[in-house]
This record gives structure tokens, C-alpha cells and sequence, in this order.
């Protein structure tokens, strides 16, 4: 009687996690999420028709990309937009103009044609800068004390893109992706996630004595979450709501409110909650292919973790890197057709990652900043692009076992012999 008794209040002792919602009232937060886009997209559809009140209006934005292509056989400068409505534009202006990456501009812009579709998703239209504002923006200083450490233009745009998520080349963008390192050197929640650790890390000890000394009865961890969070903002509000981030960010403040409420994390349904709010408040984000590419990022993290959450963490760690890279891979052929040799030593390199970040980030507020660079431009200078023919009805039909894996196990593993199969694929075509 003593051992049963023991081993219940064992048993209760250990509670399990629900869901948050059931069908009926998952159907009511449905509606609620589809009232709050209603008001966001009216927001922005009233922001859009005093856009397009004139034909050639003019607009107060910031640059946030700059490069000379060759557009029509002319030499071009293409110049990225960021309105202060928040609308994206993407102009083709005089090839000498000077470099204006993060500063603010008054232009004035072509918009008779502007749909509002084109006007949430980002458009291609015809400008002219009559105004150029002195001041910098805080990411572009950030941005140019970075790129001041290094000589070679792709360290400059490697590590922009790692800190404060500039834009690459898109001749250096097709080679990161053919390589298979972009979720790595394109700043994402993977990122987030080692900075949470760090700040954690430091302020766990200071805070614990504050703690003990002023408010012993507060909950130190929900404090330092908080705390965490307020800095993870701060950085996201510098890096101008990067959409990658933006999804981060949401998913780590709504994962964990669930969390300290003992909701289900590991689910389909956390995910679609986390999706489905910042969609509703932040339409655009349906536009953007790093936001459903970050979230499908997490969402085989889920897969994994389900069922094999009962490993050692050490065994986690290595495999969760192999099955990402196989999950992620036919959506990504499919989509960008790039591939390399070079792809497979990425799987390493991603490993390798986790301790590489926070020491690039450490060396450069020292004047090695560029110690590594030596050797990441002989790496650079090896890889080789070349294309690969993957159907989309591949892709997407990983994305379709995905889904169902979170509750098959079936799906589980034709999901990871697709992604096999795909690599099988990419090898052949490319030997």
C-alpha cells in the first residue's frame, strides 16, 4: 500500500500538458484572429489609397539595399525602399548614384498601376530621389563599423548579414544557397536563439543576487525570460523587424507564455497559434519567403523533437542538424535550384556554428575581427554553383508529410527518405 501510494503521488506529481484549445474553442479563436487581420488589412488598405491618391507621389523612405545590375543590357542601380507605411519598393535608378544604404530619402514614385496586392507584397516601379536626409540609420552605422574590419567585400557581406541582416549580393546569395549555408549566414531565429542563451548565461549570476537580496520571492527564471525578451526587442526594433526575426520573436514570447501555463509546446497547434497571430497583426508577413521558410524551419524542429524527445541532449543536438538539413532540402531545390559539393560539408558547418557565432560576435568589438577571414574566402573561392532541376510537387509535397508527420509516424519517415531521395537526386545531376 506505501509503494502504491508513493508511486501515485509520483505519477501526480509529473503533470501532463494539454492543448490550449479544443475544436470548439480553437473555432472561436479562429474568428477572433480573423477579425483582428480584418482590421489590420483595413489599416493598411486606407494607407494604401492615400499612397495612390496622386499618381506620382512623393514618399519619405529608407534604402535598404543598393546594388548596380545590369537591367535591359544598361548598367542600373537597384534600390530596395522601405516606406514610411511600411510598404516595400524596389526601384531601377541611375547607375552612378552614391551609396545611400540606410539613409532616408524623399522620392518620388510611379503608383498609377500600384495594386494593393503590389502594395502589401512589395513592388517594381520607376522613382526618382529628389532629396537625400544626412542622418544614418542605427543599423547602417551598426553595419559599417562591422564592415570596416574586413578588406574582402564578401566578409563585408557575410558578416552584415550574420549581425544586423543586410542584404547580400544576389551573385553572393546564389553561392551561400548552393552551399547550403544561408540558414546560417542569413540572420533567423536560429540566431535569437544562441543570443537568448548568451544573455542568459550573463545575467543569471548578477541576478541572482539582486534577487536574493531585494525580491526573494519573485520568480528569477519568468524574470530573466522577461528581461531576455525586452533585449531580444531591442535588437529586432535595430535590425528593422526583420520578417525571420519578427516570427522568432513571436514564437519564443507566445511558446513561452504557453509554457509557464502548462500548455502543450511541441505542437502543431502552439505552431499555428504563433502563425496565425502575427499574420493577423502583420499582413504582410504572408508575403515574405524567409518568414515561411523560418517556419517551417521550426516546425521540423517539432517534428523531431516528438518523438524523439527522450534521447540524451548530446544525441538531439547532432541528429536534429542532419534531419533539418534533409526536411529543408526539397523545398529548397524546388524553389531556388542551386546546388554544390560544397552543400554537403554544410551539415559540419552548422555544428561548428554554434560555437563559431558567439565567438565572431565577441572578436568583433576587439581588432581581430577578422581572424577567420582567411580561411572563409578560400572556402568561398572553392564552392561552385551549379543548377539542379527538383518539381515543385516535390517540395511541396514535403511540406504536406510535415504536417502529417506531427501526428503519423508513417509521415515521419517518408518524410526523411524524401529528403534522401532529393540529395540522391542533387548528387547525380551534379556528377
Amino acid at each position: 500500500m506505501v509503494r502504491q501510494a508513493h508511486h501515485e503521488r509520483g505519477y501526480m506529481s509529473k503533470l501532463e500538458r494539454v492543448d490550449l484549445f479544443d475544436r470548439k474553442s480553437g473555432s472561436f479563436f479562429f474568428l477572433i484572429l480573423l477579425f483582428i487581420a480584418s482590421l489590420s488589412l483595413g489599416w493598411e488598405y486606407y494607407h494604401y489609397k492615400d499612397f495612390v491618391k496622386f499618381d506620382d507621389p512623393l514618399a519619405r523612405a529608407e534604402v535598404i539595399d543598393q546594388e548596380v545590375r545590369l537591367i535591359g543590357d544598361k548598367p542600373k542601380t537597384s534600390m530596395k525602399l522601405r516606406l514610411e507605411n511600411g510598404a516595400s519598393v524596389r526601384c531601377a535608378m541611375s547607375p552612378y548614384l552614391r551609396d545611400l544604404r540606410g539613409r532616408e530619402v524623399l522620392v518620388e514614385l510611379q503608383v498609377a498601376k500600384v495594386s494593393f496586392l503590389d502594395y502589401l507584397k512589395g513592388f517594381r516601379t520607376r522613382g526618382l530621389i529628389t532629396e537625400v536626409y544626412p542622418p544614418l540609420s542605427l543599423k547602417e552605422r551598426w553595419y559599417r563599423h562591422i564592415s570596416s574590419a574586413h578588406n574582402d567585400q564578401r566578409m563585408k557581406e557575410l558578416y552584415g548579414a550574420l549581425f544586423v541582416a543586410t542584404p547580400m549580393s544576389m551573385e553572393f546569395q546564389a553561392l551561400v544557397g548552393a552551399m547550403g549555408l544561408s540558414p546560417v549566414l542569413s540572420i533567423s531565429g536560429y540566431h535569437f536563439g544562441i543570443l537568448s542563451l548568451i544573455a542568459y548565461f550573463f545575467l543569471r549570476t548578477p541576478y541572482r543576487w539582486i534577487q536574493n537580496n531585494y525580491f526573494p520571492y519573485r520568480h528569477r527564471n519568468r524574470d530573466l525570460f522577461w528581461i531576455v525578451t525586452g533585449l531580444l526587442f531591442m535588437y529586432l526594433s535595430i535590425l528593422e523587424f526583420n520578417p525571420a526575426m519578427v516570427r522568432s520573436f513571436g514564437m519564443i514570447v507566445v511558446g513561452y507564455w504557453l509554457y509557464d501555463r502548462g500548455i502543450k509546446i511541441v505542437s502543431l497547434q502552439t505552431l499555428l497559434i504563433a502563425v496565425g497571430l502575427l499574420l493577423a497583426f502583420f499582413p504582410r508577413l504572408f508575403f515574405s519567403l524567409s518568414f515561411w521558410f523560418s517556419t517551417f524551419g521550426v516546425l521540423s524542429i517539432f517534428i523531431f523533437i516528438r518523438y524523439y524527445e527522450h534521447w540524451k541532449p548530446w544525441q538531439i543536438f547532432l541528429a536534429l542538424h542532419l534531419w533539418c538539413y534533409l526536411v529543408l532540402l526539397p523545398i529548397s531545390l524546388a524553389i531556388f535550384g542551386t546546388f554544390s559539393w560544397n552543400h554537403l560539408g554544410s551539415i559540419p558547418i552548422n555544428l561548428i556554428f554554434n560555437l563559431y557565432y558567439p565567438t565572431v560576435l565577441v572578436l568583433h568589438w576587439t581588432p581581430w575581427a577578422d581572424v577567420f577571414d582567411s580561411v572563409l574566402i578560400k572556402m568561398f573561392d572553392t564552392g561552385a554553383l551549379q543548377n539542379v532541376v527538383i518539381p515543385m510537387w516535390i517540395g511541396i509535397g514535403s511540406i504536406v508529410l510535415a504536417v502529417s508527420a506531427m501526428r503519423w509516424r508513417g509521415s515521419f519517415w517518408a518524410l526523411g527518405l524524401l529528403g534522401l531521395g532529393t540529395l540522391g537526386s542533387a548528387i547525380y545531376q551534379i556528377a
